[in-house]
């Protein structure tokens, strides 16, 4: 029965305003929820869209009344209880409404009593009805056969399965008024009522009955008598259910468990069964023949935990609870014994069995696995030999699925070579390890190397680092039970590849060397040879004054000579590692303006201004005094030898706390952007387009060469068609 506080709503149908309010306020007042409308119409509507618990219904209505309302309610079978609400005047069609199936009726004006006693009464009547009609439904669509019978047999009460049923046995359909009408069929349910009549107990069994078709039905069948209000018994309650499928079931599963039993003695592995306590309950032939115990031992008691070590016990108890709870079967690698004591590996497969209830044992078998675990030993040899190689292997190898290119495996080596950690390198596609612009075709070359057609390729491969590095890849591929790989092999030929620069730089230094020298031997050798040549022909033609130039030209070229073999000699030396160096503390001011003094007559030879700035005050350095006379004269000698007539030279020398700096600038053509980073190579000169300028490009090598062995740094800036600086830092002389 609906509470107050369950939201009973109670729906409120009157075309007063005045009625709808007094009564709305009385049914909230009684912890309901009211809801109202002001018409038939509107109460068949809202009817028919919403659930409500009560209807408060007015008689007399414009349109549709209140008769109508409930027509339609009956017409519809709605077990909703209605309250009809009438006038004085009305009681003709308070009368036609209760026949017609209203609850009750209350008069107006409402009294708040009344209503309170009359929804009391129809909620409470409205649930009982509810729930008989919910057990009568239940009853008639129950599969189970209901049936009652007085103490003479007639039948009262059948639903519709009993007449189902009974209709198989008689071939009627016809309803059957007495329950004794088939005495002559043998086993037949009347006999089994007349015995409970008579001792007035309950019987309960299984019997058969021979259907018309000739088939076996059983039946299951609780018969019992009914006392009425302490008289004796007046009715017999019966409830039947077919279990003829059920025994079926039960025959093929006895029959199936014997098959069991059949092909577990074929298997050549122990099969068993336990019981909720783990003694052993079942064992196939292998089993007593495996572990030596008899028949005669299972019977008298024998405990699975007996067969396992004392430290696999607690661990075989754990995975047996798990099975029990998850329900599904698992595997155990233990060491089982025999009954002389000797044990042996073995897979132990176990599963819940499910079906007996209160069982809750298990059932399992038992695979030696003797020979699988030598297998093992020797495969975990190999592949540690294996993996050993693997790693020992100088050269980075990476593997790859043939199909993916995934990476799927990597030895120490490439680890380190390619500079992935070895989650990175999980992520990573073989493209992945080429730079952007040759990643097509390292990936074209494995393509070709999975299926045979490549062996080897020359690339360059990228680091995690962005590094690039020269590598000879070679490959080959092999397939595994599940996955078909890449193996490629990266070596690093970096070195070698620099070496085979070297050797053609080398080549092309000699080739040069030779060149220069050559030119630069041939060009004052010849001068000499031809002035002195001259001399010694026409030395008596001659006037003093020609062979004076002739001695002086002869004089100049010879010095040109000797600089260059100089020059020659002492990159040798430095090549070889020959030369030593007297290192003091000197003042470079006194070099530097030694040095711009002798080259002064060379610059007023070109107009060029040279000037000299020292800033004070000057300090020492640790160096060679010769050799930074060398630097200082081949520098500013540059200058010179580039800077235009009427140009200017200006070198400064200044120092701070570590170091000093010298530093020459020209006002000469500049040094192109693509050549700064050659001018110290041997033999280099800059290619100047309509200049002719002699030179073996020794200079400034000898420069870099002298400035380094003293821990010093030259670096050279320079502004096209404008000018260029040379700056040498050396360091001062630390004081002890």
């Amino acid at each position: 029965m609906p509470h107050a506080d369950d939201h009973t709503t109670v729906l409120i149908a009157d075309d007063s305003e005045l009625i709808r309010e007094t009564v709305s306020r009385i049914v909230g007042r009684l912890g309901y929820h009211p809801v109202t409308v002001s018409s038939g119409s509107e109460a068949i509507s809202l009817l028919q869209s919403s659930p409500f618990d009560a209807l408060l219904l007015d008689i007399t209505m414009p349109g549709k009344d209140g008769i109508d309302v409930l027509r339609f309610l009956m017409e519809n079978n709605d077990a909703l209880p209605v309250i009809m609400i009438s006038g004085s005047g009305d009681i003709d069609k308070v009368v036609q409404c209760i026949k017609m199936g209203a609850y009750d009726y209350l008069t107006k004006p409402v009294d708040a009593r009344r209503l309170q006693i009359v929804l009391k009464n129809a909620f409470s009547e409205s649930s009982l009805r509810r729930k008989v009609r919910l057990l009568s439904a239940a009853v008639d669509q129950s599969p189970v056969a209901v049936v009652i019978t007085d103490n003479n047999g007639r039948i009262e009460y059948a639903n519709r399965s009993f007449t189902v049923f009974r209709s198989a046995l008689t071939g009627s359909s016809a309803p059957q008024e007495n329950i004794f009408d088939d005495d002559a069929r043998p086993g037949s349910l009347s006999e089994k009522f007349r015995n409970s009549i008579v001792s007035g107990q309950v019987w309960q069994g299984d019997f058969f009955n021979q259907k018309l078709n000739g088939e076996l039905a059983w039946e299951h069948a609780i018969i019992s008598p009914v006392a009425s209000q302490g008289v004796s018994v007046t009715h017999i309650l019966a409830f039947i259910q077919d279990i003829t499928e059920a025994r079926k079931n039960q025959e093929a599963l006895l029959q199936s468990n014997q098959r069991f039993r059949d092909l577990a003695d074929l298997l050549p592995q122990p099969v068993f069964e336990t019981d909720s306590k783990g003694c052993i309950t079942y064992s196939n032939r292998a089993g007593f023949s495996t572990f030596g115990y008899s028949m005669e031992e299972l019977k008298r008691g024998l405990h699975a935990l007996q067969f396992f070590a004392p430290e696999d016990k607690n661990r075989l108890r754990l995975g047996l609870r798990t099975r029990k709870t998850s329900g599904s079967p698992g595997t155990h690698e233990f060491t089982v014994f025999r009954r002389d004591g000797s044990g042996f590996p073995a897979l132990v497969y176990i599963s819940p069995i499910t079906g007996r209830i209160g069982s809750g044992g298990f059932r399992g078998i038992v695979v030696d696995i003797t020979e699988l675990k030598e297998t093992e030993r020797k495969l975990r040899e190999n592949r540690k030999k294996y993996l050993d190689l693997f790693q020992a292997i100088p050269d980075a190898i990476v593997v790859a699925d043939a199909e993916s290119g995934v990476l799927v495996e990597w030895n120490r080596q490439g680890q380190l070579f390619f500079g992935y950690t070895p989650e990175e390198f999980s992520r990573l596609h073989i493209g992945d390890l080429y730079p952007e612009e040759l990643r097509d075709e390292g990936v074209a070359y494995f393509r070709k190397a999975c299926t045979g057609q490549s062996a080897t390729l020359e690339s360059q491969i990228v680091t995690r680092q962005g590094i690039r590095i020269d590598v000879h890849i070679s490959s080959a591929t092999f397939t595994t039970e599940h996955f078909r790989c890449f193996v490629g092999i990266f070596r690093d030929i970096t070195q070698q590849k620099r070496s085979d620069r070297l050797v053609r730089e080398n080549i092309r230094l000699k080739n040069d060397f030779i060149s220069t020298v050559s030119h630069e031997l041939r060009t004052p050798l010849f001068s000499i040879l031809g002035f002195t040549g001259t001399l010694l022909r026409e030395q008596d033609e001659l006037e003093r004054d020609t062979r004076m130039e002739f001695i002086s030209i002869i004089h100049d070229e010879s010095k040109r000579l000797s600089a260059l073999i100089e020059d020659v000699l002492m990159i040798s030396r430095i090549d070889s590692g020959r030369v030593s160096y007297k290192k003091t503390g000197i003042d470079p001011s006194i070099t530097i303006s030694d040095v711009c003094r002798s080259l002064k007559i060379k610059a007023d030879e070109k107009n060029i201004e040279l000037r000299l700035k020292v800033s004070a005050p000057m300090k020492h350095i640790f160096a060679d005094q010769d050799a930074l006379k060398q630097v200082a004269i081949n520098i500013i000698g540059n200058a010179l030898k580039f800077t235009q007539r009427g140009g200017l030279v200006q070198v400064r020398l200044s120092c701070d706390e570590r170091s000093a700096l010298f530093s020459v600038e020209d006002s000469g053509p500049g040094i192109p952007p693509e050549d700064i980073e050659k001018i110290f190579e041997k033999f280099f000169r800059v290619e100047r387009p309509g200049e002719a300028v002699d030179g073996t490009g020794l200079g400034l090598s000898i420069v870099k060469e002298i400035v380094a062995a003293h821990d010093g740094t030259v670096e050279v800036r320079s502004v096209p068609n404008q000018s260029t600086m040379f700056m040498v830092r050396l360091p001062l002389l630390m004081k002890t």
